[in-house]
């Protein structure tokens, strides 16, 4: 059984001095690790093709609203990572989990490193490349101390990872360090201004579900995210902690049918109507969405 989860919290500027719970935080991700298999229902059988295949197709559909609308052709996240830009330079994916969005930059023709903050997500992705017959350079490291030689990565990718660390500081520091002059990075984290955020966890969650009466917004917030630590950013919170970049863009994106959630409460109750909502979901993805992202360049 896994540690109790830490409450979500706002977000803070973290220095170094001011990490906190690494050990925690190590432990719960030991202990759950991302394979987007939220019900468990797939267990882990034996990390074979088809477990791959499945644990992919949750996280492809879930993204499919905006990021590859044409999912399963194509590659994942194909409209915010720039994957031709990848053929042969060094791209780093910080946080590589279950190995899916390593796989599509390796596939790029990248020359893939990738690391994770805990041992068995390095394991699953090892063995999907195993299985596919695919090469990286998979290693167990903390993104917040990495092993890598200033300005040597080309790029560098993290999706949803850097606001569950305890110093995201000192991630956004590392990410500058390795990167070479002119190198780019692509991040997401979660935002504060989201609907989700804003409708589901304060207003749907909080008052009418009557949490506030126990629990803060960051706690109701903490309770629907994965991770030990999870933060939710607003877009000037993120440009303040990577202003060492030479250029900042910003653009939004959410999961497929549950937008319409997040404003009422209801649940998937509109996913079978979503050849009527689809196109009103996306315009409130691009403004409100869950996802922040983040394009930098150094």
């Amino acid at each position: 059984m896994s540690k109790e989860k830490k409450p979500g919290f706002d977000a803070k500027l973290l220095s170094g001095s001011e990490s906190q719970d690494n050990k925690d935080n190590k432990d719960w991700w030991q202990n759950n690790p991302m394979t987007y298999d939220w019900d468990k229902s797939l267990g882990e059988q034996s990390f074979d093709k088809k477990y791959f295949q499945d644990i992919d197709e949750i996280f492809g559909v879930g993204h499919s609203l905006i990021n590859n609308p044409d999912w399963p052709n194509g590659n994942i996240l194909e409209n915010f990572l720039p994957y031709k830009s990848f053929n042969n330079k060094k791209v780093l994916e910080i946080g590589c989990g279950a190995g899916l969005v390593s796989s599509h930059i390796e596939k790029s023709g990248a020359k893939l490193y990738a690391i994770d903050l805990t041992d068995k997500a390095i394991y699953m992705t090892k063995k999907r490349f195993e299985i596919f017959e695919q090469i990286g350079n998979i290693k167990q490291m903390d993104a917040e101390k990495m092993e890598f030689a200033d300005d040597s990565m080309d790029a560098v990718v993290s999706w949803g990872v850097i606001h569950h660390s305890g110093n995201m500081v000192g991630i956004i520091d590392e990410i500058y360090r390795v990167l070479k002059p002119g190198g780019s990075a692509y991040i997401m984290v979660y935002n504060k201004n989201s609907l989700r955020y804003k409708v589901y966890v304060r207003f749907w969650l909080g008052i009418m579900k009557l949490k506030y009466l126990t629990n803060s917004t960051d706690e109701i917030a903490g309770s629907i995210t994965d991770g030990y630590i999870a933060r939710h950013l607003t877009k000037k919170e993120m440009v303040e902690m990577t202003s060492s970049f030479s250029e900042q863009s910003v653009t939004y994106s959410d999961e497929k049918t549950t937008i319409l959630k997040y404003l009422f409460g209801i649940g998937r109750i509109f996913s079978h109507l979503y050849f009527l909502t689809s196109s009103f979901e996306k315009w409130l993805a691009k403004k409100w969405g869950w996802y922040l992202e983040v394009k930098l360049t150094k």
